[in-house]
């Protein structure tokens, strides 16, 4: 259990209370006084009762929830329903990880809908140096490969179709395999058995190793059919990656609107690799790859937005 959670001494004071059977209930009953702000993620039932119970003990208790949005889910959403808006009326900040879906839910949703972007935290036990002159010809992806919304395939495809026109690069892929993808991969091999040397599956990497990956790549490339904002973008921003991304809600976000990568259309493999090969052919990558790194230096700070999130919350600045 402590490998888990080997980022608490990051945050000064911090415990974890384990809760028996996950009684959420009870603990609340017992608890809520002691609970300054309730932290919620993604507007499940699951929580209406629990935060009537924490408002019940604790009135002035803040509740901040982050939706976890995508449009598919929250288009889903009966938001009118009793039920809903008795919940997110009691939610004192409500968030989104992007600004399209912001613009989205406030055009669409009675509540007021912050931005508050997933941020970078070099966790690592080494310092986040990145060295633009060690970068390699190198597009890197970090996901659960093979999963129907990764779209590992998409990658795969699109990456075999440039191959010869870029002979100098490799495609990295870094995270565990679906046992169900490897059958596709084995005919892939079968008809693309020269790229074998150029297409490295890295596996399950601790966090230096994937940071390591990171450091080391030009190109991050991600072809998910639906995300909210996921946490590999700012990481990749602030290693420095160019950015090549389907058309996720938030890809304006991903890629600053054009100046730090490209996009293709969901699930458009010769789009994909129409963007692969103009980034990898593009003579200003070094000058991409460094307006992304600064681009995540003054975005995805995690210390700046966690200190907004803290204004947001509690009205005031906060403290160190």
């Amino acid at each position: 259990m402590d490998d888990e959670y080997s980022n608490l001494h990051y945050v000064k004071g911090m415990n974890l209370e384990f809760l028996p059977n996950n009684d959420k209930i009870s603990y609340l009953k017992k608890k809520s006084r002691e609970i300054d702000c309730l932290l919620l993620y993604g507007p499940y039932h699951t929580y209406f009762q629990l935060v009537d119970i924490y408002k019940q003990n604790n009135p002035r208790g803040k509740v901040s929830l982050a939706l976890d949005a995508n449009s598919g889910w929250m288009d889903r959403i009966q938001w009118a329903e009793p039920g809903f808006l008795h919940f997110m009326e009691q939610c004192n900040v409500i968030t989104v990880s992007g600004r399209t879906m912001q613009k989205h839910l406030n055009e669409k949703w009675p509540w007021a809908i912050e931005y508050i972007p997933n941020g970078f935290y070099n966790f690592s036990s080494k310092p986040w140096n990145i060295d633009f002159n060690k970068k390699e010809n190198i597009i890197l992806t970090v996901s659960r490969l093979g999963t129907p919304q990764k779209a590992t395939n998409v990658l795969l495809e699109a990456f075999a179709k440039i191959a010869e026109k870029v002979p100098g690069w490799e495609l990295h892929l870094a995270g565990g395999i679906e046992e169900s993808f490897h059958s596709w991969l084995d005919e892939f091999w079968v008809r693309f058995p020269k790229l074998k040397g150029r297409i490295r599956f890295l596996g399950s990497l601790d966090r230096d190793e994937i940071y390591a990956a990171y450091a080391g790549a030009k190109i991050f490339a991600l072809t998910s059919t639906f995300e909210g904002f996921p946490n590999v973008i700012p990481e990749a921003l602030n290693a420095g990656n160019a950015i090549a991304i389907t058309k996720i809600d938030e890809y304006r976000d991903a890629i600053d609107n054009g100046r730090c990568g490209m996009a293709s259309d969901i699930g458009d493999i010769d789009g994909f690799a129409d963007i692969l090969l103009c980034l990898c052919q593009n003579e200003k990558l070094d000058e991409i790859c460094r307006r992304a790194y600064a681009y995540g230096q003054s975005v995805y700070n995690m210390e700046k937005i966690v200190a907004r999130l803290y204004t947001l919350i509690f009205g005031e600045e906060a403290e160190g």
